[in-house]
């Protein structure tokens, strides 16, 4: 597993947020709030030693997507989509640092919306794979991994192209849909985003089966 300066800088990065985290969850009470509902009301409390399993996160989640390439039957297909499988990791990396941030900014009672922070913060992730998704080659763990997709390698670049639009699409409306009411989220989150991943999926398979209706 070769590591990169980048992917130094992000594990360091990680580290200190974990132990920065572990710091401050000495002043934290024994029962903390880690699940908030569409309007920003807590609706789960657990442990604060959770807590540490949720700042550790990005480290496991960096480690995890180093071995992949590794164990995947098509690994050569990580060298040619190398920058975008990066970029995933980093993004990645610093959405996760950031919402356990947000939450413990939550904890301690800091004026944090949680219900805006999130889909702001998954929104900016949609955009950012969606440029990035028409780069991806033909592998078992990432991207849009329809049974046609995999079944052919050019219905796996109609399907990425389609779903590096859609995504970004998906990313806007979640950032905007951060400034309205509850009701609008969940709105967005049933019609909107499912509605996009059941397009793609139906979208492949059109591709799919013009390609064996035109005999290739």
């Amino acid at each position: 597993m070769k590591l990169t300066k980048k992917d130094l800088f992000f594990i360091g990065l990680s580290a200190v947020s974990l132990a920065a985290h572990a710091c401050l969850m000495t002043k934290m009470p024994d029962t903390v709030p880690t699940n908030w509902s569409f309007d920003g009301t807590v609706n789960s409390y657990s442990s604060k030693y959770t807590t540490l399993l949720i700042a550790a996160f990005p480290l496991l989640m960096i480690f995890l997507m180093k071995v992949i390439p590794h164990i995947d039957p098509r690994k050569k297909s990580y060298a040619l989509h190398k920058k975008a499988y990066d970029i995933f990791i980093y993004v990645l990396t610093i959405f996760l640092i950031a919402c356990n941030w947000a939450m413990n900014a939550a904890i301690f009672g800091l004026p944090v919306r949680i219900e805006q922070v999130i889909p702001w913060g998954v929104g900016i992730l949609f955009v950012v794979i969606g440029n990035y998704m028409p780069q991806l080659r033909p592998n078992y763990f990432m991207g849009i991994r329809t049974p046609w997709a995999l079944e052919n390698e050019h219905v796996w670049k109609k399907t990425h192209s389609m779903g590096g639009i859609v995504f970004c699409l998906m990313g806007l409306l979640l950032i905007a849909a951060g400034f309205f009411s509850s009701e609008i989220m969940i709105g967005v989150l049933t019609f909107g985003i499912l509605g996009g991943c059941v397009w793609l999926y139906v979208y492949s398979w059109m591709v799919y089966r013009k390609l064996m209706r035109d005999g290739h």
